[in-house]
């Protein structure tokens, strides 16, 4: 019982004397209408028999035993005394379902479901995000036979030719030229489904995010939903204030890049601010461009000996970390993530070293769930010649877009990327991000060595609101993603020619309509 938070041990049983944990008594079961566990200590109400079917068995069976010793029938009252057909367990929710195995959620579905025909069917809600963190699978013969796909993914991915107007399928049939795989398909990824003739909705696709700021939601909403989320987070003034002021220390410590890029020809095109760069100083993000050297180090893992550190970046975080401390921030408030264990280790080291040892430091999946009013996000990775390996071993944040959404979304408040732009430029999803950056005046540090080579490219780049209307064989600027949100927030400089200001207006109605037909959906 020490394992377990103070808070929930009076929702616990365990052995009186000891603090060994068990099943509550038969008869305390009747009481309860709520049920937690995890997905693999379901198996203990399976081996138990505390199911669906074993509970309606039972009852049928004590029925059947008193009709044996009743031979005139049974009644009371002079009503004959009949089983409940309700199941025992009425309802089944899975969290984070996206991130288990099948056979993980398969122990608690075997908990309720029952395969007698007839027999009165539980609801059963598969709660998560297929585009966040997949299952970890430490075996590649596993994962190669698709055990790292979850349950939730591949439901989503059946025929559904009940729902009608020829969809096929709920989450888009597989297919080979997507960003992360099968089953990535443009817009059928999400899909909205009312009541369609009699048929009950079969997915619901939340698009209003409550946690950060809109200027978080920007990039990942065109990078993996397709851009369709929207912010609702109540943003009060006095907070924002407090955090730009917080985020003005840490833009203190070093220059920001500029950038040259070459005068449009005309200001016709309504996209041509999209060009130039607009400083977005009530944004809370930053980007420090740092250019370190990622080196192997021997660290004791479950996935190995193995991992890889960054010092100039792990200097740079702590760096961070100790500006904001000395502006007013409490050390608990802020996260420090890397996908990389042996820069975690680093970077708490330090941390530990100026004694703030309630600064939160861990990898992805530690922040899988988890929210924190400042994230530090250090990407190690230097050496784009190390990437591929990094795909094979389901590491880094470069070429995983799964675990590169679930690190632009963790922050309320703000949010910092600490990363090689050079690296960083040789991944498609990545490049977007230091393009938005740029444009919006968020990257310091380091600049871009072959930025001379691809600026002439913006006079003639191809604009779009999703990352899958990029043409995979497209190069550095030929395509940039800019989302709906970054064009309804974006601010503007007052000097800019008319017809640019006009193009902005229609752009915001464009965008504001198209936000309310996505509401109407």
């Amino acid at each position: 019982s020490t394992t377990v938070s103070g808070k929930m041990l009076p929702f616990t049983v365990t052995i009186p004397g000891s603090d060994t944990f068990t099943l509550p008594s038969p008869a305390a079961w009747t009481k309860f209408r709520v049920v937690i566990c995890t997905c693999m200590d379901a198996h203990i109400l399976y081996r138990a028999q505390i199911t669906n079917y074993a509970i309606r068995t039972k009852r049928q069976c004590f029925l059947s035993y008193l009709r044996s010793k009743t031979p005139i029938g049974l009644n009371f009252g002079g009503s004959e005394v009949t089983c409940s057909k309700e199941p025992f367990f009425s309802h089944l929710f899975v969290d984070e379902a996206g991130q288990a195995t099948e056979p993980e959620v398969l122990c608690p579905m075997s908990v309720v479901l029952d395969p007698l025909p007839g027999e009165q069917k539980v609801e059963i809600a598969l709660i998560g995000d297929p585009r966040q963190l997949s299952p970890r699978i430490y075996s590649e013969t596993a994962a190669m036979h698709g055990l790292g796909r979850s349950f939730m993914e591949r439901i989503l991915k059946r025929p559904v030719d009940c729902i009608g107007r020829g969809e096929s399928h709920i989450l888009g049939p597989d297919t080979l030229n997507s960003l992360d795989g099968p089953g990535s398909s443009l817009l059928d990824l999400i899909r909205y489904y009312a009541k369609i003739d009699g048929q009950e909705q079969l997915t619901i696709f939340l698009t209003e995010n409550y946690r950060g700021h809109p200027s978080f939601l920007m990039m990942p909403s065109a990078l993996f939903y397709y851009d369709r989320l929207r912010s609702a987070k109540n943003l009060g003034l006095d907070s924002l204030s407090y955090w730009i002021e917080r985020l003005r220390s840490v833009e203190a410590l070093t220059n920001r890049v500029e950038l040259a890029v070459e005068a449009p020809a005309s200001c016709e095109d309504n996209m041509n601010m999209y060009r130039q760069v607009h400083r977005q100083d009530k944004w809370p993000i930053h980007f420090r461009a740092v250019k370190g050297k990622d080196t192997s180090v021997s660290l004791d893992t479950f996935t190995g000996t193995d991992s890889w550190q960054n010092s100039e970046e792990a200097d740079t975080a702590v760096e961070i970390v100790d500006a904001l401390i000395q502006s007013g921030v409490a050390p608990i408030k802020i996260g420090v993530m890397s996908p990389f264990r042996g820069q975690v280790v680093a970077i708490r080291k330090r941390c530990r070293a100026k004694h703030y040892h309630d600064v939160n430091v861990g990898t992805i999946e530690n922040f899988q769930g988890v929210e924190q009013d400042v994230i530090i996000l250090s990407l190690t990775r230097s050496n784009p010649a190390f990437v591929e390996n990094d795909v094979k071993r389901r590491m880094g944040l470069f070429g995983m877009p799964k675990q590169a959404n679930v690190a632009l979304t963790r922050a309320e408040n703000l949010f910092i990327v600490i990363g090689n732009p050079e690296s960083m430029w040789e991944d498609q999803l990545w490049r977007q991000w230091l393009l938005f950056c740029f444009r919006n005046g968020l990257w310091y540090g380091e600049g871009l060595e072959e930025w001379d080579s691809v600026k002439s490219g913006f006079n003639d780049a191809n604009f779009v609101e999703m990352l899958e209307q990029v043409d995979d064989e497209s190069n550095d600027t030929d395509s940039v993603v800019v989302s709906t949100m970054e064009k309804i927030h974006r601010v503007h400089s007052t000097d800019e020619c008319k017809s640019e200001e006009i193009g902005l207006n229609v752009q915001k109605a464009s965008a504001e309509g198209m936000l309310a037909r996505i509401c109407h959906d």
